[in-house]
């Protein structure tokens, strides 16, 4: 079985980098996060800083910071990517079955490919961690205490251990239920509809109870975030602020888990007026909403990079406005908050990329049937441009929720300590952003389109 599923993984390389990278990307994230926490707990360090008059607490709080933010985003990723591999490879599973194989056997084979994967990926995603594990202490000690000097860090092999552990474990619990779905398929359904990850995926009992958990911590993080009461004030700023970027950041992740019910109805609605537009526009929307599962998953991790980088931003901003407003002295460190919000929104967006690109084989098979009706190359390529802006301007529309929770949760926050009401939401920033995907999204898109146009109709369509 696991030949099979090696064999499986070797064939449709060019699918698989996506996954490849976003899996490495939160390797890295996980192994610089862990090797900063277990160095800043060894005693020698905690003796440096109680020399350096810097409570070693203070060293720990950065990096858990970093962490749980980073948590927050590759936690959904990791998993939305672990179901898009089963997705993958539904053709190959239905095969298996055909062929005899037994629904243990192909339980087995599903998760071995995900732990095949995300160990793989583990490797350069520690080897790079390997490399900015110095620089990133570095900017977490700056964070925590400018008068505490060089921290000497250095993996082990119980970082490695335990990223490759975190990791292979998300992706893991990400497939269950995708696997256990091939599993209760009948072989024959399943190789009808292998060729394309089309129809609207129900949410399972499990997913909503999980969603409506989550949907109860945003509750009583916004209550929070509207009676919390400023504290003592530092160089004129009150501590207790960033209560309302939490809780668009929970917010965000509630659209994930939500994403299955709640995106292609969302889609549907603000993109009907393409299909009076005819043309690509209208077969842009079409094939949009008839690969809707696909395309929630890849909303979803938009609008997920869209929401953290847009919260960040806004809170930075609008701290930034008060500051300019009464002439404090203080000066914010705007660096390493852009330097996590570009992380961060990296993250989710390679996600979302991964996903898209799970899907070249199925549409290249469109694309040859859209070439045998007689539509132009051009013609298909504005279709799949038009089909990337329907991606980016759904996820558009729901970040801008936490980037309104963000600008007047921070705003009345400084309100109650006395300060200048004056939410400022980083729309600017947040657009930028979103052209940026729209690019990146676009070309990968695109990639099938140039393959499809060079390969034969016939090949194409009868491929299996």
């Amino acid at each position: 079985m696991i030949r099979y599923t090696l064999r499986a993984l070797a064939v449709q390389w060019r699918a698989w980098s996506g996954t490849l990278m976003v899996l490495a990307f939160a390797a890295a994230l996980v192994d610089v996060c862990l090797v900063h926490r277990m160095t800043v707990t060894r005693p020698d360090v905690v003796a440096a800083a109680r020399a350096a008059g810097v409570r070693p607490a203070e060293l720990v709080v950065p990096g858990v910071s970093v962490y749980v933010y980073s948590a927050m985003v590759a936690i959904p990723v990791v998993a939305v990517v672990g179901q898009s591999c089963v997705q993958a490879l539904r053709t190959d599973w239905a095969r298996w079955r055909l062929a005899g194989a037994l629904p243990r056997q192909v339980f087995v084979g599903v998760i071995a490919t995900v732990v095949v994967v995300a160990v793989v990926s583990c490797l350069p995603g520690i080897l790079v961690g390997a490399v900015v594990d110095q620089p990133f202490a570095a900017v977490l000690t700056r964070m925590a205490a400018q008068r505490m000097g060089r921290i000497e860090v250095a993996q082990t092999p119980s970082t490695v251990l335990l990223t490759i552990v975190s990791v292979v474990g998300v992706a893991v619990i990400g497939a269950i239920g995708p696997a256990r779905t091939a599993v209760r398929t009948p072989a024959t359904e399943a190789v009808r509809t292998a060729t394309a990850a089309s129809g609207r995926r129900r949410m399972g009992v499990i997913r909503w109870i999980l969603a409506g958990a989550w949907a109860l911590v945003c509750v009583v993080q916004l209550l929070v975030a509207l009676m919390v009461r400023p504290g003592k004030r530092v160089d004129g700023l009150p501590d207790g602020g960033g209560q309302a970027m939490l809780a668009a950041l929970l917010l965000a992740i509630l659209v994930v888990l939500l994403a299955p019910a709640v995106i292609p109805g969302l889609l549907r609605a603000w993109s009907a007026p393409l299909a009076q537009l005819g043309g690509p526009c209208m077969i842009a929307r079409r094939s949009a909403l008839w690969r809707s599962s696909l395309a929630a998953s890849a909303i979803a991790q938009l609008a997920l990079a869209f929401s953290f980088a847009a919260a960040l931003m806004t809170n930075l901003d609008t701290t930034e406005a008060v500051i300019e407003a009464e002439h404090l002295n203080v000066t914010l460190n705007q660096s390493d908050s852009l330097v996590l919000a570009a992380i961060l929104g990296a993250m989710a967006l390679l996600g979302a990329i991964a996903v898209v690109a799970m899907a070249s084989r199925s549409r290249q098979q469109e694309i040859a049937v859209l070439r045998c009706a007689g539509a132009t190359i051009g013609g298909v390529c504005a279709q799949v441009v038009i089909e990337a802006a329907l991606y980016v301007g759904t996820a558009l529309i729901i970040s801008v929720i936490p980037l309104a929770v963000t600008a007047l949760g921070e705003a009345m926050f400084f309100a109650r300590a006395g300060l200048p009401f004056l939410p400022s939401p980083a729309v600017g920033r947040l657009v930028l952003l979103a052209l940026g995907s729209f690019a990146v999204l676009a070309a990968v898109l695109l990639a099938p389109v140039r393959r499809a146009h060079r390969a034969p109709i016939g090949s194409t369509l009868t491929a299996e």
